[in-house]
Order: C-alpha cells, then sequence, then structure tokens
C-alpha cells in the first residue's frame, strides 16, 4: 500500500460555538484588553484564539483507503506545514510504517519545530496513518492497541463556564443527575483581579459543592491565567471543598513553578494539553509537576507519540486523562491501564435553549459520530479504524480559506 495524497482543510473557530466567547480566566487575562469581564466584550477572545481552530488532514492511498486525522489551534499554520513539508515526506511511502514516518517528520521539522505548530501537523498526519491501519485491518484501534481495558469508558462532565452562579448550579446539578460522577469547572479570575477575583473564584465553587454535594468530584480549570504566588494562595483558599485537581494553573514553560504549586496545594495540580511530544512530558514528570498527566492526542504528536508519553507516565505512577473527549483519544483510553477516564464536552440545557437546537453540538461539529454519553460512560467507538468519518456538509461549511 502507498500513499498518494495529502490534503488539509482548515476548519474556523465558528465551529465551536459561543463558548469561546463565555467568561472564564485564560493565559491573557492579564492584558484587560483581552479580558471578558461579565461578557463586556466578547469578541476579545476570538482575536487570539481564531480564526483556525482545527485543520482536519486526509490521506489517501492506493489501496481506497483514507485516513482522517486532527490537529488543533495553530491558525491555520498546520496547513502550511503540512502542505509545504509533510506531504512530500510521507506521499510514495507505506502508511504502515508509522514509526519510520513519525520520526522522519518530526526530525524534518527540527529547525522551526519541536513544539507548537510542527508537532500538530504531524499529529494530524500521524492520526490519518492509525486511522488508515485501523480500516485496512476491518478494526477499531483500539484492538490494534491490544484490546479494551474496559468495557465503557468514565467520563467527566466539562463546561460549567461561570455565566452566573443560578446557570452554574443549574448546570452542576444536571450533570450530577445524568451520572456523571466527577465535573469540570473554570475560574473566572486571575491576578489582575486581586482579592476580590480570588473570592469569586472561590464562591464559583462554592456554589458547584453545594449543588452536587460531597460525594461527587470537582475539578478546576485555571487555563494558564494565574501567577505561581496566586496559585499557592488560591489553592489554600479552596482546601475546605476537597477538590479532584487544578488544571493549568500557570504557563506551561513555568515547570519550576508548576512544581512549587504542587508542593504547596493541597489537591493534585494537572497539566500537559499545551506540552509537546515524549520529551516534554518527560520533563514535567521527572521534575515533579504534575500529579495528573493531559496530554491532547492532536497536539502533543499523534497517537505514535501519546502511547509513548503514556508508558513514561505510567513509570512516574501519574494517571494520563488526556484533553478532550475526541474519539482518538477514547480509542488511547479504552486500551490504556493508565487512562482512568476521558474528558467530555455535554451541551447544557440552557445553552440547548439559547440556541434553539438541541441536537446541537460545538467541538464535534465537523464529525459525523461524535461521543455521547449515558449515566457517566462512553461507549467503546465503534466503526474501523478512529471512527472519525467526517460530516461533509459541516466541514464545509465551517471551512477557512488558508
Amino acid at each position: 500500500m502507498e500513499i498518494t495524497s495529502v490534503s488539509a482543510t482548515n476548519v474556523g473557530t465558528e465551529s465551536w460555538g459561543e463558548f469561546v466567547e463565555f467568561p472564564l480566566v485564560t493565559v491573557m487575562s492579564g492584558y484587560e484588553e483581552y479580558r471578558n469581564a461579565e461578557g463586556e466584550n466578547p469578541q476579545a477572545r476570538r482575536k487570539w484564539m481564531g480564526p483556525v481552530g482545527d485543520v482536519v488532514v486526509e490521506v489517501e492511498t492506493d489501496a481506497g483507503i483514507t485516513g482522517v486525522g486532527q490537529g488543533n489551534w495553530a491558525t491555520g499554520a498546520i496547513s502550511t506545514i503540512v502542505d509545504e513539508t509533510l506531504s512530500k515526506l510521507v506521499v510514495g511511502e507505506d502508511p504502515r510504517e508509522r514509526e519510520k514516518l513519525w520520526d522522519q517528520m518530526y526530525r524534518a521539522t527540527i529547525p522551526f519545530g519541536r513544539k507548537g505548530a510542527a508537532v500538530e501537523a504531524i499529529s494530524a498526519v500521524d492520526l490519518a496513518l492509525w486511522d488508515i491501519a485501523g480500516k485496512e485491518a476491518d478494526k477499531p484501534v483500539y484492538e490494534l492497541l491490544g484490546g479494551p481495558v474496559e468495557e465503557e469508558i468514565d467520563c467527566y462532565a466539562s463546561n460549567l463556564h461561570p455565566v452566573d452562579h443560578e446557570t452554574l448550579e443549574r448546570e452542576a446539578i444536571e450533570y450530577a443527575e445524568a451520572g456523571f460522577e466527577t465535573m469540570k469547572l473554570r475560574f473566572r479570575h486571575g491576578p489582575e483581579a486581586g482579592r476580590s477575583g480570588m473570592k469569586e473564584n472561590e464562591k464559583i465553587v462554592e456554589t458547584v459543592r453545594d449543588a452536587v454535594g460531597d460525594d461527587l468530584a470537582i475539578a478546576g480549570d485555571a487555563y494558564m491565567g494565574w501567577s505561581v504566588r496566586y496559585a499557592k494562595e488560591m489553592t489554600q483558599r479552596l482546601e475546605p471543598y476537597d477538590m479532584a485537581w487544578v488544571e493549568e494553573p500557570v504557563i506551561p514553560d513555568d515547570i519550576d513553578g508548576y512544581a512549587a504549586v504542587r508542593d504547596a496545594a493541597p489537591m493534585p495540580i494537572s497539566g500537559g494539553e499545551h506540552e509537546f511530544t515524549r520529551w516534554g512530558h518527560e520533563e514535567l514528570l521527572e521534575r515533579g509537576a504534575v500529579d495528573i498527566l493531559q496530554p491532547d492526542v492532536h497536539r502533543c504528536g499523534g497517537l505514535t507519540e501519546l502511547l509513548k508519553i503514556d508508558a513514561l507516565a505510567s513509570t512516574h505512577d501519574v494517571p494520563v486523562i488526556p484533553h478532550t473527549g475526541t474519539n482518538p483519544h477514547l480509542h488511547f483510553i479504552a486500551a490504556s491501564t493508565n487512562a482512568p477516564m476521558a474528558e467530555y464536552f455535554p451541551i447544557p440545557e440552557w445553552y440547548q435553549k439559547r440556541q434553539g437546537e438541541k441536537d446541537s453540538t460545538y467541538a464535534d461539529a465537523i464529525y459525523a459520530n461524535p461521543p455521547q454519553a449515558e449515566d457517566g460512560t462512553l461507549s467503546l467507538p465503534e466503526g474501523t479504524g478512529l471512527s472519525a468519518e467526517l460530516n461533509r456538509e459541516a466541514l464545509e461549511h465551517f471551512a477557512v480559506e488558508p
């Protein structure tokens, strides 16, 4: 079998819906013009989050098998790298030689890569190669990885944007009633909001804890928007709420800061969604920066690299809970003994009513078969390959010209 062509389609952040605009602390919150305080500037985040949010890569072969992969976040740079560099390396090659092709793609992009867009582009091509492998074998990819560890996949509800306390409370109760045993909220403020912001962050956690009681687990995401000093104090304030973890308290390059926060925090600290390759994640592990590792298969180097990252994490007794619950992540989790749960983005009832279409999604809009949770669990992915059947109509609708 031989690869005959590689193509990339840019997908705009419009496919993510209004969630891009909702209030939460972010890595850019230190700058007033990029804050979304009280929803006053809903377009602020789109200035640095777009216009391209995802890139869909399709790898065609002379056997009539097409693999689908996805990289995200790099505002169109991924598609340029795929077109100008990676396609030249893989066209004419055997798609089953994934280790060789990964190494060649990585080495060829070292002068401008090692992290960021280049590795995200490699991720997309690598996932397409795994998709081809599963389709050729007429098996789901998790079977190629050794078969499922469990018959279903636990997942946590990951939305809980702090639009207001009453809505937050209703949404938390909704997830608890739907069978989720873990849920993740977003903090609203960082150091720029001072002590009043700390009080509001604590109130967000208190609201959710009061809504769901003591038996369910609550995590919180700071999305790189805190400083080390702020994170230390904030996590101490949150100790009474028995949090499952606090996610990405500081920027990913401040590994010493991560370790300092982890040493001081009374709850686990997680991170890794903005880290790349086995080498980047190994540093997090070796330096004791995280209790939970959260790589993203669409960013870290694809499934070929995620398997290596998982092996490293297991030697440190650090669980892997990947960022986002896409089908490729579910195939990985299904076959891993070190990945206890998946992230899942239920669409809140209040958002469905606001949109007027209950069957709408945002992050999964470009796929025909997005995962659907029931009683806090996900079924094993169906179909061959990575279960990445595209919704062609949606893909065309959300496509952005390079």
